[in-house]
């Protein structure tokens, strides 16, 4: 087994295969652009989940012909993607499900609704008091009754609790992944990591999802560990662009991501009581900076730096994106000077252009940590 791109394609084209049976018997596709969003409703009600953020760098020229140039580069990708038409996700989903986690994504979900029919979700700003829960709640119901409306099939709590339970078994595989890495001699590099728990496409095979990651395990433990170096935990904006990830690797070793993609939204779901209300609350424990006051991040990053014996933390901000940038202040006052670890914020975009400079600095800091 190799973790590259020629691996990520193979699984890719598969699942594509059969995503268009699916298609061709009837089946709908439902885009999906944030992880607040359950998965399980889409699943119970007979549709396909696909997640549709943009990591391409080719179409954002494309999306600037209606977005401003200095906006963040995840916005205008998945943008992008839409108005060239150039995603087969995005081409074949017949419903897109927003959240309202930041102001880009939400004047975006306005144009983008000129495309495909779009559903908001309005999330709620602050998850730590009863009666956003009780919104929260409220939106998860309104969505489930649109699926069924949309996807004609009646979503049961047998089939919602069905759906919890695989993605409660993806969610271990994905820890059980970054697990590989907590000992001093770490098995899996994060490019390795970040390939093993991408779902890769149409969500149309949970289990073969979770019998590839038992395989990278199986292969990882196998093989040995990897070269030891400066252990590093990727925080911050979602790993879209792999950019930043593959020069911090040529230096150092990241060894977990509490990112998107990664550990953040992690969040297992009871599977026992009330398969709403475990949704719901299981969503909201996500430390996300559009939560405001977001706490659960600072205790997730605290538990990991522990866990996995980190010697330095990197905070990746895409260019443009506020939420991230102005928490990078307070986050990094709170790494440095009550955890006693170092802190890099990078800021950036999906183009090459400051590879060079990218570099310089990481180099700098792995040295530094050395």
């Amino acid at each position: 087994m190799k973790l590259d791109d020629a691996y990520m394609d193979e699984v890719e084209q598969e699942l594509f295969v059969r995503a268009m049976d699916r298609i061709g018997r009837g089946d709908k596709v439902v885009g999906v652009y944030c992880a607040f969003t359950p998965k399980e409703l889409i699943v119970a009600a007979g549709g396909i989940p696909a997640s549709l953020c943009g990591s391409s760098a080719e179409v954002i020229p494309v999306a600037e012909q209606h977005l401003p140039r200095n906006f963040c580069p995840l916005v205008k990708s998945s943008y992008g993607l839409a108005l060239s038409d150039t995603c087969p996700y995005f081409h074949y989903s017949d419903l897109l499900l927003a959240d309202s986690t930041c102001e880009g994504k939400r004047k975006m979900y306005e144009i983008l609704s000129e495309i495909k029919p779009v559903h908001l979700l309005a999330l709620p700003q602050n998850a730590d008091n009863g009666q956003s829960f009780r919104l929260w709640l409220s939106e998860l119901y309104r969505l489930r009754a649109l699926l069924e409306r949309e996807l004609g099939n009646k979503v049961t709590d047998e089939k919602l609790r069905e759906a919890i339970k695989q993605y409660n078994q993806v969610r271990q595989m994905i820890v059980t992944i970054f697990e590989l890495n907590k000992g001093d001699i770490p098995l899996l590099t994060g490019c390795e990591a970040s390939i093993a728990v991408d779902p890769i496409g149409f969500e149309v095979d949970l289990p073969g999802y979770v019998d590839r990651m038992k395989q990278v395990v199986a292969f990882a433990r196998d093989r040995g560990g990897v070269a030891p170096r400066p252990r590093i935990l990727l925080t911050g904006c979602p790993t879209t662009s792999k950019k930043v990830l593959k020069i911090i690797e040529e230096s150092a070793l990241v060894v977990a991501m509490e990112s998107c993609g990664g550990l953040k939204t992690v969040n297992m779901v009871d599977e026992d009581g009330d398969p709403m209300e475990a949704l719901a609350r299981a969503t909201l424990k996500i430390g996300c900076p559009c939560l405001s006051p977001n706490h659960r991040r600072f205790e997730n990053l605290t538990n990991l730096i522990r866990e996995y014996k980190i010697d330095g933390v990197i905070d990746l901000t895409w260019q443009a994106c506020h939420l991230f940038n102005i928490e990078s202040y307070s986050l990094g006052r709170y790494i440095q000077n009550e955890l006693d670890i170092p802190f890099l914020q990078i800021e950036t975009d999906y183009s090459e252009s400051d590879k060079d400079w990218l570099k310089v600095r990481v180099e700098a800091f792995v040295e530094m940590l050395s």
